[in-house]
């Protein structure tokens, strides 16, 4: 049996590099991206969750007077504290810590792909939310053709020299992070949120998975 403290030290050996080099480059293209949507120019309250140690406060932009974060890692909490502009708060990963109808956007970024019930997790973010509040959420199209393809070019000729890590520690990650696929995904909030929606392809922008690195979607909260 694989220990849980092993997978512990391969997830942050693998998370210390997440934003460096080419893999570095396509996750801060995708924070740019969540921010081209049709939205408005203030955003009063603003939750992110599942942060980590890459926040995605720096590429708003719209203004905002509160920013608050949820995140399941202890470590990741340690980084917020002191940090005056940030509300960190830890929640087990199924219920939100917060009031319903009170923020004004939530934000999820390369993140519900990792979710054991995401349709409900959905449902409880929108609860979050104030009428007319967006979320806004960036998925890896992954299991895509373009998305295998770019993870079979970082295992072979990337992951051992700068992740430090093996081929077989690499897709072990993989395989136990990445527990929903894109196709689930998006069939689930194309379902149930259908008239609500405003989607992006990228990088290549065509209605297409298989040839695209990411899917943002951004759902605005209403009574219909």
């Amino acid at each position: 049996m694989y220990k849980k403290d092993v997978f512990k030290k391969l997830d942050a050996k693998y998370n210390t590099h997440l934003y460096t080099g080419l893999l570095g480059y396509a996750m801060r293209y995708s924070h740019r991206q969540l921010e081209k949507f049709n939205g408005k120019k203030k955003y009063s309250k603003v939750l992110e969750i599942g942060a980590g140690s890459a926040p995605h406060i720096d590429y708003l932009k719209h203004e905002y007077e509160e920013y608050f974060v949820a995140e399941t890692s202890s470590h990741a909490l340690e980084l917020y504290k002191g940090m005056k502009n940030i509300k960190a708060h830890s929640y087990d990963g199924i219920k939100l810590p917060f009031s319903n109808n009170f923020f004004d956007r939530i934000i999820i970024s390369q993140c519900l792909e990792h979710v054991n019930e995401p349709e409900k997790f959905l449902f409880e973010m929108m609860s979050k939310l104030k009428e007319g509040g967006v979320l806004s959420i960036s998925l890896p199209t992954d299991p895509g053709l373009l998305w295998r393809l770019g993870r079979l070019f970082i295992k072979y000729f990337i992951v051992s020299r700068t992740y430090n890590v093996s081929k077989e520690e690499y897709e072990y990650i993989n395989a136990t992070e990445h527990i929903n696929s894109i196709f689930t995904l998006i069939n689930l909030i194309r379902y149930n949120f259908k008239n609500q929606i405003e989607e992006h392809y990228l990088p290549f922008r065509i209605k297409f998975l298989d040839a695209n690195l990411f899917y943002i979607v951004h759902i605005t909260k209403s009574d219909n």
